[in-house]
This record gives structure tokens, sequence and C-alpha cells, in this order.
């Protein structure tokens, strides 16, 4: 039997620790089988033949993409729907007498069964719900155990976006004494918070799982974001043996910093256990200090101040990696989410991975939390009603993320059936029952829900359909979310002054003009669908997932991420970008009329008279050069780069027109120019100095290929990336926009290729390969990295071109 090198380090650690808790990561090492046979949790059945795996693992994303004639599996991606098995043999030699054992599994895809030895001890139907086991009376200390794992995704009905499966979060053993701070055991917030000082409520649940009651004292250290104690909360109490007691301490701070989108300053409460006066335990919560609220007249107010959210949907997916939740692929696209001048991101429609929130709490990222969709049985599987197990999917959400400063609102759910049906009284009933529990265990925060696309008493396109009224659950919404929607604001506040906006998605086929639908003054922000492709929800064959994204599912930006980084940035920008309205596509989905517009930025268009362009810009006027040569100056209009959207009125409102100003805003940015090969330059100027410039030059034939390696140094431990970017070039560097080389790669040394990668949604080759055909004149290749410290050499080759090689150092 095998004897990991993950056991070894687990019993160094235990036997150098006598009191406080030991997590360590069990990603390392396992193996894994899609044979759909039962008798695998067995301890003596042999797994020689399985593949070695590391966690995170998305068992579907090496799989080929299936064609099916129904149609019915575009919501995944056209990728397959399978069951499977993990194992994983470890000895723990460590003593264990006295200690708590625990596994940690933040996400299994699907309707996951945890063995230990062959016992089960874990069934969880929820894929996107992190669980602990309790193994203490099982596992066997100085022996050989055996862990299994087995997943279901074959239900077609669980989500309607790619989901991946298999173990694709990470999973770690947890050793604690016996009495011990509970799974996300404690609740941190600020019920008072003025400039001189702020209150900060501390609830920590500590068990005591030893046959005998006992004092335990909790000493409670609340750090300020440079590590110093503030103040230490001191409480000793009796708990009787199995209780659970639920401490709840006060503290001060005065003068507080505060969190905020510019400063998220973060504070900390170290919880130390005692048990007649030894220590037990020892468990950190960082929070912030803040105030979130909604208003009518102002929509959101960080810490006093308007903030409009210029926000973004995210999927969970990270695209070529599939499900696999890498903390660097998060990261990466998270700061390319920032850098684009996004300040909000709704989590849809299920609970992210951790990390994600832990990002945004350190970077100044505002979150819109939400962990349905439909209040159906999706996430729990065919025969599972929604009734019978959402609140206590809830709770395990709410307790996991509600420390998180980063996090400004609750959504209850996503395009809820029941706001359509009178059987469910349009929603309101079971609406009451989600915020009651909700505010049940965190109080401090507003809730919505994001509704489409019904009008009141389900009205849908009927004679009086924009005067309906809204729909009946937003009397009982602490803030109104809205999909695709923003039409009935005007008439609906005019109506009901009280209502307060956020439109929790707006689509980005109308070019993303729809920031220019709703007053900024008055409404909490805006969500684009999608910040970025993903995989799944496909139009059909052989799109094999979302197109509209504003970034593709590599994380470059595509042209028209320009457009909306001009919109949300200040910082002084400016882009060209070519069209052919020849090329615009029309698709109806969701109720909404997407538009499609392609774009491009590249200056190579033999064959044409004239090239129509947009330029993208924030600045005052936009002054557009060909080979040197003046092409005309356009003004920027003054709403446009002053962000200044005023409010429109019920009476300004034409239901057959809805007011979009969009359009009309961005066409006096468009310029037809005649084509000529050379270079074009965009200068984008404020009071007539230039701030801006972007430059296109024609590609000759192709040449080279270039890697560029967003980092060239990363962390030895198995678990960080490097995203290398691919460039078919021509002799002067200049990136070729129509090569379609079929490149091939080679990784050695300290690293490995995870994944291979292009912008096309349409081609059949696979992410988990060697090679790949470059698109509109790139590709991707993620490294990841070993255990073990060295250096990655990768090297690229395609046939006609000049190989290219770099090393990156793994550290």
């Amino acid at each position: 039997m095998r004897i990991l090198i993950s056991s070894f380090i687990f019993l160094m650690v235990v036997a150098g620790l006598r009191a406080e808790r030991t997590r360590i990561s069990f990603n390392f090492d396992w193996r894994f089988s899609l044979d759909g046979t039962t008798e695998a949790a067995a301890e003596g059945f042999d797994d020689s033949r399985w593949q070695s795996v590391d966690l995170p693992h998305d068992a579907s994303i090496a799989g080929p993409f299936v064609k099916d004639s129904l149609g019915s599996d575009q919501k995944n991606g056209f990728l397959p729907r399978q069951k499977g098995w993990y194992r994983k043999v470890f000895t723990p030699e460590a003593e264990l007498q006295g200690k708590r054992v625990f596994f940690e599994f933040e996400g299994v895809y699907r309707d996951a069964r945890v063995f230990l030895n062959g016992q089960e001890v874990a069934h969880q139907l929820n894929g996107y719900e992190g669980f602990m086991v309790d193994v203490t009376d099982v596992i066997k200390a100085g022996a050989p155990n055996v862990m299994a794992v087995s997943y279901d995704n074959t239900d077609m009905e669980s989500s309607r976006w790619y989901n991946g499966e298999g173990i694709y979060r990470d999973v770690w053993m947890l050793v604690t004494e016996e009495v011990y701070v509970d799974y996300h055991g404690t609740y941190v917030h600020t019920p008072l918070v003025t400039d001189e000082l702020a209150r900060v409520a501390v609830q920590t649940e500590v068990v005591n799982s030893r046959p005998d009651s006992v004092w335990v004292t909790l000493h409670s250290d609340v750090k300020d974001p440079d590590g110093k104690v503030l103040q230490t909360l001191t409480s000793t109490v009796p708990v009787a043996s199995g209780e659970v007691y639920y401490f709840k301490q006060q503290a001060k701070v005065v003068s507080p910093r505060r969190w905020d989108i510019e400063h998220p300053e973060l504070y900390e409460v170290v919880s130390r256990v005692e048990v007649e006066g030894e220590l037990s335990d020892l468990y950190r919560t960082p929070f912030g200090i803040r105030t979130v609220e909604f208003t009518p007249e102002e929509g959101l107010l960080l810490n006093g101040r308007k903030v409009l959210a210029k926000g973004v949907n995210i999927h969970h997916d990270l695209g070529p990696l599939g499900a696999a939740a890498f903390e660097r692929g998060f990261e990466r696209r998270l700061e390319g989410l920032k850098r684009l001048g996004v300040n909000a991101i709704r989590l849809s429609h299920n609970p992210h991975d951790s990390f994600i929130l832990d990002w945004c709490d350190r970077n100044g990222m505002l979150v819109v939390d939400e962990p349905f969709d439909k209040w159906a049985d999706q996430f729990f599987g065919q025969g599972n009603s929604f009734e019978a197990h959402w609140k206590q999917s809830l709770e395990a959400f709410l307790k996991r993320d509600r420390n998180h400063p980063s996090i400004i609102i609750w959504s209850a759910g996503n395009e809820v059936y029941q706001q359509r049906s009178p059987r469910y009284d349009f929603g309101v009933p079971m609406l009451k029952d989600v915020y009651a529990h909700i505010r049940s265990f965190e109080p401090s925060r507003a809730i919505t829900a994001g509704l489409h696309p019904s009008r009141r008493s389900g009205a849908y396109r009927s004679a009086n359909y924009y005067r309906e009224g809204p729909p009946e659950m937003v009397f009982y919404m602490d803030v109104v979310s809205t999909n695709y929607r923003e039409e009935f604001w005007p008439v609906d506040k005019a109506n009901h002054p009280q209502l307060i906006f956020m439109l929790s998605e707006a689509q980005v086929g109308n070019l993303g003009n729809e920031w220019f639908n709703f007053d900024h003054r008055s409404s909490v922000g805006l969500f684009y669908w999608g910040g970025t492709d993903y995989i799944g929800e496909s139009f059909g064959w052989p799109a094999k997932g979302w197109t509209n994204g504003i970034i593709d599912w590599n994380d470059h930006w595509k042209p028209f991420s320009y457009y909306i980084h001009s919109l949300y940035s200040d910082e002084p920008m400016v882009h060209i970008a070519a069209f052919d309205n020849s090329d615009v596509r029309q698709q109806y989905w969701n109720e909404v009329q997407l538009r499609y517009q392609p774009l491009f930025s590249h200056w190579n268009w033999a064959g044409r008279d004239s090239v129509d362009l947009y330029t993208f810009s924030n600045a005052q006027e936009v002054e557009l050069f060909l080979n040197g040569r003046s092409m005309g100056v356009l003004q920027v209009p003054e709403e446009y780069y002053t962000k200044d959207i005023r409010a429109y009125t019920a009476e300004e409102y034409d239901p057959e027109n809805p007011i979009n100003l969009g359009p009309a805003l961005h066409q006096k940015l468009t310029w037809r120019i005649p084509y000529e090969p050379g270079v074009i330059e965009a200068v984008s100027k404020i009071d007539g100095k230039e701030v801006a410039r972007h430059r296109l030059e024609t590609a000759g034939a192709p040449a080279r290929i270039v890697l560029e390696a967003d980092r060239s140094e990363i962390n030895a431990d198995g678990q960080d990336l490097s995203y290398v970017t691919v460039k078919v070039v021509d002799k002067n560097g200049v990136l070729v926009p129509n090569a379609e080389h079929e490149i091939s790669f080679s990784v050695s040394g300290a690293g490995s290729n995870l994944a291979v990668s292009s912008a096309d949604m349409i081609t059949d080759a696979p992410f988990v390969a060697d090679k790949r055909k470059a698109f509109q004149g790139k590709a991707m290749l993620v490294v990841r990295s070993e255990r073990e410290p060295g250096t990655i050499k990768v090297r690229a080759t395609a046939r006609g071109l000049r190989s290219a090689q770099i090393e990156i150092v793994s550290r």
C-alpha cells in the first residue's frame, strides 16, 4: 500500500503541537477513476490501475465535447456528466489520543459520499456547499487508512451552466483538542460605527467533546490592521459534555480605520480557548469595520459616501481549467476585473470558492453573495426537493461567509419561478421565509433577490405590460434587483418612491450601453452579464459556452473590454476597435434580445476601401491619425466622460421606445477611415492635453512565436500557476490577427502542462492537450508547479514559425 509524503508532513506537524489546531492540505496523491463500481469504498480494493491526480481536480474538463442531438446539454458546454471515485491511502502515525480529527471538503460536485476505512462518514448533495466530516472515531492512528470519495454528476438538471465534477475544491485535514471552536464558528460584526468609536460584537461557538463538563475560558484578542492587540475580551463559563456554547463578547475600537474600496483595512479577532489554564484551540477571524446603507435617494452608501456599484456577474469556472478552484486562477481573474474598473461582483448563482471572498476583502471589491438560483431542486438533484434542503444549505452558506466585509448584501435567489406563479402567491411567502432565516443567522446586512421577467401577478407581455406595476415580491425586499428590466424603473419609482433599485444583470450585447439607461444618483448600480466568457449556457452547438462576456475565458481583454473600461475607470484611456455592421448577430435569450457586434483591434484590412472604427475613451476628445495624417477630432459627450447620468422621469418614459441614450452617445465616437496599410493611432485629450494613446500597426507574414508568462516566478507548492500567453507575430513583433497555426508545447522540469486554450469557443479541441491552434493570432498555456523547487522550461513550436522557449522559476 502507498505511504504518502503528506502523511509524514502530518506526522511532523502534529507531533510538534500540543494545543493548537493543525490544518494541512490533503490535496495530493489521490487515485481517480470513472469506474462505476460500488466496491471502491472497501479498504482492500485494488486501485493500482487508476489515474494519479492532485486536487483541485475537475473530472469533466478533460473529457471530449459531445454533440447531443437533442441539444439538452448545451447548458454544460457539451462536456460529459459522469460518476467517479477518488481514493487516498495515508498513515497518520502521530498520537491522536485525546484529539479530534476532521476532514474539510470545500466542494465536491455533486452527490458526494465520503468513506473512511470502508465506513460512510458523510453524504453531501449540494456540490457547491463545503462540509466538515468528523472522523475521530473511525481514523486509525499508526496504521494505513483509506479514504474514498464518490460523486454522481449525471443529473442533467443540476445546473444551468457548466458545473464541473469531482473534488474540484481543496480538501483539508484538521486536528484539534477536544474543546475547540466549531466549524465556521465565529461571527464578528459592528453594530455601531462612528468616526470616534466602533463597537465590535463577537460571537464564538465552542464545542466540548470531552466526556465531562469543563470550565472554558475564551480570550478574544482584537487586533488592528497592523497586528497590534487593541483589547482582549475574556469570558469563563462551564460547558457541559457535548454542548456547543455561544460566547457573546463586545469590544470597543477607538478611531476605527474603515474598510473601504480604496483602503480595505482588515482587523482580526484571535480566539484563544483555554481549559483549566491550558490552551486548547486558537482560531483567527479577519473582519472589517464599515457601514453599508441603502437609501431611495442615493442608492448605496459605503461609510456614508455615495458609491455606484460598477459590477459584473461571474460564474465559478476558470475557462480551460474548468471548475478546478486554483487560487491563482481566481486571483488573476479578479485582478483583471479590477484593472477594468470593476468595484463590485455578483457571485452568481451559488456559493463560490472562499478564496474569492478573501481576495475581495483584501483588495476592496464589493460583493453580492448568492446561495441559490431558481429555488428549485437543481443543486440537490432530482427527487430531493428544495423545500427539504434549503434551510440547511443556507445556514452553511451564511456561517461560512458572514464575516467578510466585502459582502454588502445577500441575494436570496435568482429569477425564481415562484414570482410568476399564483400557486406560490407570487413568491411572497417563500421570500419571507428565506429572509427570516437569513436574519436569524446574519441580521446586519440588507437582502435582495434577482427578479426577472414578470410584472405584477406574473404579467408578461400583456397589453399594459409596462404599466402593470412591479411583482409582488419587491414590496418585501430591502433592495429591488432586476435582471435586464431597468426600463421599468422610472414608472415604478414614480408610483413607489420608497423602492431602491439595483440592476443585477445588464446585457453587454448592446455594447454595454445599459450604463446610460438608469439614474446613477438614486440607484445602487449595475452588474453586467457576464464579466467573462464561461463554459456552458451555450446558444447551441458548436459554441461551448457563453460568448458575450466582457473578457474572454482566458482572461484576455477583448476589444469590447475597453469600452466597459472607458465607462468604469477614471484613468484616462483610449482604444481603437474596428467593426463590420454586416457581422452583427441577434439572439433572443432569457426574454432579452441580445445584439452581438464582433470587434477587432488590428489594422489588417487588405481588400477594403474603408474601415469603420470605434474609439473608446473617457477623455474629452479623440483625434485619429493614419500614417501621421490627422483624420479629424471627435468630441466625447459630457455625460460620457463625466459619468453624470441624470434621472429619467416617468413622464419621459415611452413604453414603446424605452429610453436608451447609449447608442446615441456611442455613435458620436464612430469613424469611417479610408484603408491603407501602416499605422493608425488614436490620441485622447483633456483640456487640449494628450492623456492617452493607442496604436495599431499592419502585420506582415507570420514569422515566429512569442511566449509571455504572467509570472516568471511561482511557488513550488504544487498549487501555483503561471499563465503563458502565446502569440504569433511577424518579423517586427506585430501580432498577426489571422494566424491559425497549430502550436505544440513541451513543459519540463519543476512544472507540468495543466491546460491549453484559445478564445475560440467553436473548436472541439480539448483543454487537456499538448497542442492548440492559435485563434486571432493567440493561444494560452497554463503551467502548474510541482512540489519541488527548480526551473520549469516551456517550449512552443509550429510548422513554418520560429520556435520560442522561456523559463519559469519555481521557488
